[in-house]
């Protein structure tokens, strides 16, 4: 494909993403909310069936990861996690502090409190499992909450996503953007949450640690702040219940693992984490991103 096919193809795309998002969060205002949920479950099982590639592809890593499963089960959990996926989207734009709590259970919430009382700031470790934006919302309702992300293309959509996550009193630090490092820093000062998600193969510091019986290129960003700013790290995820409702589960402060060796235990600390978020995946394995190229790199 020529480098002109494929600059239109991408512009094609971009202007697709606009219209999409922007006739979902129009729809978002007048809908109520379980109709709402209910449209984006439905947006998502159409989703899985015209987006042939996405679905190849949380095929193939769902078989990857649960290969002794037949192909009846692999095919019925990617089709749910795309309904559940499109639900979320939904359930982001029309969410509002008074449902909030009324439809996320907390569990463990004492022991955030608990690295909240530390005063050094808390790294907030989390996946792409559940609806992560509602457990970020939960959190931020309970102390400050900033959640480190890369900008997504095309600005609109990003500016959109920026936005939902503000009205719910959650910051958004954008990697790449002046001032970013600034800001990390202040986060800790300032004892407030920040929010990391380690589970995707990313263009960011990262190492190789075992996920789902495969080597994975992981972020170690986590690991690394925590060793170097001495914040206790905190793991959560969330669970979406069969009404719809959703269970968040904090565990921590975590225990670290501190041998002396910096470079070895961000990698050891990085693999840790890494297991909690497999143990949590494989206990909703129709609740994660199964379509992103989580193997994409291979040492």
């Amino acid at each position: 494909m020529s480098d002109r096919l494929l600059q239109a193809r991408k512009r094609l795309t971009r202007f697709f993403m606009v219209l999409l998002t922007g006739c979902l969060r129009g729809f978002s205002r007048i809908v109520p909310y379980r109709a709402g949920v209910f449209a984006g479950g439905a947006l998502g099982f159409v989703s899985y069936y015209l987006l042939r590639r996405e679905r190849k592809r949380a095929l193939t890593h769902l078989a990857v990861a649960f290969g002794e499963k037949s192909p009846s089960w692999i095919r019925r959990t990617a089709r749910r996690s795309f309904v559940h996926l499109g639900k979320a989207l939904l359930e982001v734009m029309l969410i509002d502090p008074v449902r909030l709590p009324r439809i996320v259970e907390v569990r463990g919430m004492e022991n955030l409190r608990k690295a909240i009382g530390q005063g050094k700031g808390i790294i907030f470790v989390t996946g792409h499992i559940g609806n992560w934006e509602l457990m970020g919302h939960t959190v931020a309702a309970v102390h400050p909450l900033s959640v480190i992300a890369a900008p997504i293309e095309p600005e609109q959509v990003n500016d959109m996503i920026v936005n939902l996550r503000a009205r719910m009193g959650v910051r958004t630090v954008l990697r790449t953007r002046p001032g970013a490092a600034k800001e990390l820093i202040r986060i800790f000062r300032e004892n407030r949450v920040l929010g990391i998600l380690i589970d995707q193969d990313t263009d960011v510091e990262s190492a190789f640690v075992e996920f789902m019986g495969r080597p994975a290129w992981t972020p170690t960003a986590a690991a690394s702040m925590a060793l170097k700013f001495g914040a206790p790290v905190i793991f959560g995820y969330d669970r979406r219940t069969a009404d719809n409702r959703h269970r968040v589960t904090i565990e921590g402060p975590l225990e670290l693992i501190r041998t002396g060796d910096v470079g070895k235990d961000v990698i050891a600390n990085t693999a840790m984490l890494t297991r909690k978020i497999e143990d949590a995946v494989r206990n909703n394995p129709d609740q994660w991103v199964w379509m992103h190229r989580r193997w994409r790199r291979q040492p």
